[in-house]
């Protein structure tokens, strides 16, 4: 048992909560330590949840709130610096463009009848859930949360019709869906050391895949979390083993390690592996992208090149680019990467293909290109909350011609 007033014991309390051991005695002590970080008892509105499993759920999110330690500040965080560069020119739905003439600037659109200004103020914390409005019939809406998880014998769980709560019980822990859609994986009493002792070859693998037009969230055995794009899938074991922690890459992903200085944590992807103690990168290698870019956000990360066992460290605001060999290069920001994350597309000086491909894996679509290829090239941010038509009708300023036929984009000159 775990010292008392540590938070291994209170992991330990919350554990035997979810999987329905812990004893009145025990309850009492979980209480007294949550109401003590409360300015006032905490109790449950009535509606707060409609089941006993979604109850667990809730509890565990709040339960992992108040064990989590203080997040450090990210230089990258717009929200302590509102003054500053998040000032962006917004016209029409939300995007500044530049065509590859740079002295020859879009028009803008015709001024709104209201009264607010084209320069707004953007903050990239989470958002509340934005506003539904009806669409076209023949529009396509935006991708959401959505995700399939594959566990080791063969069980299908599709995530995005799964009730929060406890979905599944694997070597240990529990397979947790939260009120705010992340998967979680909580350990029970035997906690993380007794299954860190798993040697690899009686590791059970999970899966999880996203589809194009989908999204997720999931934590691992380890307190990792990893935010996974549309079209891209996450293959972990349900426990990490005594000697590393390995995971596999299709698409792409954000991750934030969390840090075990014993024990290295490695992405495998298309020809490449990247190996961290603990940190924050951003990793895009799906097939139909020229190269697998790596990029760094704090910590630091080596990038191995597996066809030639070549290496190279990265430092915080570098990106490896892996084609023939590794690039690595120095961004002057490194928004662009992962705006995907924060529910922005992120163009910078991108040609009609980047954005495309883009355009292809959130929305559900095909491209064609009808007579040439485009050669304008492309910059800005469109929120990826908009509908197909209207993402199109924005990038339609740049004098690109698009055209929907289902669900197949046509783009013309």
């Amino acid at each position: 048992m775990a010292p008392l007033n540590s938070d291994a014991r209170y992991q330990e309390l919350a554990a035997k909560w979810l999987n329905n051991t812990i004893s009145e005695k025990e309850k009492e002590e979980f209480s007294s330590w949550y109401n003590s970080g409360q300015d006032s008892d905490y109790s449950l509105p009535p509606d707060y949840a409609g089941s006993d499993e979604e109850l667990k759920a809730r509890i565990y999110a709040n339960i992992e709130t108040q064990l989590a330690p203080p997040e450090k500040v990210n230089r990258f965080n717009r929200k302590w610096y509102p003054a500053a560069a998040a000032v962006l020119i917004m016209i029409s739905a939300g995007l500044y463009f530049y065509t590859d003439k740079p002295d020859e600037k879009l028009a803008e659109a015709e001024p709104p009848k209201s009264e607010q200004p084209l320069i707004e103020t953007r903050d990239l914390q989470p958002k509340a859930e934005a506003k539904k409005t009806s669409i076209p019939a023949h529009d396509i809406v935006a991708g959401n949360d959505k995700a399939v998880l594959t566990l080791g014998d063969g069980t299908r769980i599709i995530l995005d019709d799964a009730k929060t709560g406890v979905l599944a019980n694997q070597d240990g822990h529990s397979i947790l869906k939260t009120a705010n859609g992340e998967l979680v994986y909580s350990f029970g009493s035997a906690g993380p050391e007794t299954a860190s002792n798993i040697s690899s070859q009686d590791l059970n693998f999970n899966t999880i895949e996203t589809p194009k037009g989908g999204k997720f969230q999931v934590r691992l055995p380890d307190g990792s979390r990893v935010w996974l794009n549309a079209a891209s899938s996450l293959k972990f074991p349900t426990a990490f083993s005594r000697s590393k922690r390995e995971v596999e890459l299709k698409g792409e992903a954000y991750f934030e390690v969390a840090h075990d200085a014993e024990k290295i944590f490695e992405v495998i992807t298309r020809n490449q592996t990247v190996q961290v103690l603990g940190t924050h990168f951003n990793i895009n290698a799906y097939a139909d992208e020229p190269s697998v870019n790596t990029t760094l956000l704090e910590g630091s990360v080596r990038i191995s090149d597996l066809r030639t066992n070549n290496s190279q460290l990265l430092k915080p605001g570098e990106q490896a680019k892996l084609t023939e060999g590794i690039e690595v290069v120095n961004l002057k920001n490194t928004t662009e990467s992962i705006a995907w994350k924060d529910g922005y597309f992120q163009f910078n000086d991108a040609d009609i293909q980047t954005v495309m491909r883009q355009i292809e894996r959130w929305y559900d679509v095909r491209i064609r290109y009808e007579g040439q290829i485009p050669t304008q090239r492309f910059g800005g941010e469109i929120e990826r909350s908009l509908s197909l038509l209207q993402v199109l009708k924005v990038l339609e300023k740049t004098k690109v011609h698009f055209r929907l036929d289902g669900r197949e984009v046509i783009v013309m000159r």
